[in-house]
């Protein structure tokens, strides 16, 4: 069976552009057959960036760098990125250039959104972190650290200067502090070398007090449990004594307020005058009578019967 040139010449164009497609995406680290989609970057710096270089999301390749360009109006970077769909960026996030170009690792790192924005549209940009880089942050802050640090410095350089010079005067507060000081240590050895058998001595009492001690707690506890018991009981018929004591108490109060009110007797004795004067008039009339019946008891005898007993 023969085939036409015409033919031949079709089939080595078609095959030439599968080909070409194929290695294009494989160069560019595009999957071969599975779908993608594009998306945008702005850069104020490229920093070595270069199509083919891969995307990453959390350390994972999920697209790679399609193109680079630089708009001279506005002079930021512009990169079209080819992703894979089965990954997911949410909205809100964010893209920047990572690596170092002299080792050949620049990549783009997504920085992820929140899980629950809904995912980017395909065609979308995305920007740079609004914070920066954690290098331009550094650089930015090198020249008030490098401030500080020289302040520092210095004020340290002048506090060990004036110490020095405080140490090599012999009449400087500071000498005569560190000499009194080893004085006063000298003193304490001396003393600690002095009372060291008493020290010594009063630890083995100390050791033989807690010794004894535990030991006559072993030998007496049951001693020491009725004497608990007991102690106990006392205190037992106390508290009975003193409930009695309160509502002794509490009928005395009783009685007193009556008698402030003037209830019974005894009360209208204490809160009435008159009755007491009129007591006090009857006690006085019958001591009279009775002094003048001593006087003349015939006077009080004439009409009574009197009886003999034989």
């Amino acid at each position: 069976m023969q085939y036409s040139n015409e033919l031949k010449v079709g089939a080595a164009l078609v095959l030439a552009a599968i080909v070409a497609f194929a290695g294009i995406r494989f160069f560019q680290n595009v999957p071969l057959f599975g779908s993608s989609y594009t998306l945008y970057a702005e850069f104020e710096d490229a920093g070595g960036l270069s199509p083919g270089n891969p995307v990453r999301m959390k350390g994972v390749k999920i697209g790679s760098v399609e193109e680079v360009r630089l708009d001279s109006k506005s002079q930021t970077v512009h990169v079209r990125m080819q992703m894979s769909r089965g990954s997911r960026i949410p909205e809100g996030s964010h893209a920047r250039v990572s690596g170092i170009s002299a080792l050949g690792g620049v990549q783009i790192s997504i920085l992820p959104g929140p899980q629950d924005n809904p995912e980017i549209s395909p065609g979308s940009t995305l920007s740079a972190p609004p914070e920066g880089s954690t290098l331009k942050q550094l650089t930015a802050q090198a020249p008030a650290l490098a401030s500080k640090a020289d302040s520092v410095l210095t004020g340290a350089n002048l506090t060990l200067a004036g110490l020095n010079q405080q140490l090599q005067n012999p009449d400087s507060d500071l000498r005569q502090t560190l000499t009194s000081l080893r004085k006063m240590s000298g003193d304490l050895e001396q003393v600690t070398s002095a009372e060291k058998d008493n020290i010594r001595q009063l630890l083995q009492n100390l050791e033989r007090l807690s010794s004894d001690l535990q030991s006559f707690t072993g030998e007496n506890g049951d001693s020491l449990d009725v004497a608990v018991q007991r102690l106990n009981q006392s205190l037992s018929r106390l508290n009975r004594s003193l409930s009695s004591f309160e509502k002794t108490t509490a009928t005395l109060d009783t009685i007193t307020t009556k008698l402030n009110q003037g209830k019974g007797t005894a009360g209208r004795l204490v809160n009435d005058p008159s009755l007491y004067m009129k007591l006090d008039s009857a006690a006085t009339n019958a001591n009279s009578l009775m002094e003048d019946f001593q006087k003349n008891p015939n006077r009080y005898l004439e009409d009574m019967t009197l009886v003999k007993v034989f």
